[in-house]
């Protein structure tokens, strides 16, 4: 029987030992096995999942040895859990840094709407926000940015990405037409590789225009008030991924 301890690898005040396979259950209760991207709730419901695995102090590692054991048998909200668990853990080792999440936008104009808009709706961007911060929060040093860059869309997926960044007023969210690239005559896009319209490109000119955006506008080195000297910025990663939830951002 594997067991843990409510908080830490030490034992609090006050603290039991709990059975993980009782845990896991516990945090499969009610859960449907397959999981629906459509469905804010269960995305939320994936967070709050992942927050009380870190607060309950079992090791990861203990608790994906029952959760993966049959996966077809555990429910998908809790596997994405998991690994929001993980993946915070993770980040705390690390040191301080940016990390830009890069994506595509073409045709989006039915997943970036919420479920209620549309059939289909994933509310794309507020959830891709939403995982982030959840992820980054309480991590000093250490930030995020979203970079989306529309690809000639034509049902204007990047005019409905501004909308909802207007409405929540978003400052880590960067959107992006890779029309711009071309109008620009900037030269990696349009004399070396020749691009004319978006059509010639389209994914692939997207993606490289906002790792373009993001190396122009990340600075080289960290100027302090206090000092004549400057020291070189923390690290800048940057991530791609699907506009779609088929991966947490977490």
């Amino acid at each position: 029987m594997a067991l843990c301890k409510e908080a830490g690898n030490a034992t609090p005040k006050g603290a039991t030992d709990m059975d993980v396979e009782a845990l896991v259950g516990k945090w499969s209760m009610g859960l449907p096995l397959i999981r629906d991207l459509t469905l804010n709730d269960e995305a939320k419901k994936c967070l709050d999942i992942a927050t009380e695995i870190l607060e309950s102090g079992c090791p990861v590692e203990a608790i994906k040895e029952v959760a993966f054991k049959k996966p077809s048998e555990t429910p998908a909200v809790l596997l994405s859990a998991i690994g929001s668990a993980e993946s915070k853990l993770k980040l705390q080792k690390c040191g301080p840094h940016h990390m830009t999440c890069v994506f595509a936008m073409y045709g989006e104009q039915n997943r970036i709407r919420t479920k209620a808009e549309h059939e289909n709706g994933q509310d794309l961007l507020r959830m891709k926000v939403m995982q982030l911060e959840w992820l980054f929060k309480g991590e000093d040093g250490k930030t995020w940015d979203i970079i989306a860059v529309d690809d000639g869309c034509p049902n204007d997926s990047i005019g409905l990405a501004r909308n909802i960044k207007a409405q929540e007023g978003y400052k880590n969210v960067i959107l992006l037409n890779l029309q711009e690239a071309i109008d620009s005559n900037t030269p990696f896009f349009v004399d070396d590789r020749g691009l004319k319209t978006t059509k010639d490109s389209r994914k692939g000119g997207a993606i490289l225009y906002a790792l373009y955006w993001a190396a122009k506008h990340w600075p080289k080195e960290q100027h302090n008030m206090f000092s004549f000297f400057s020291k070189p910025a923390a690290p800048h990663y940057i991530m791609y991924t699907d506009s779609d939830l088929s991966t947490d951002m977490s």
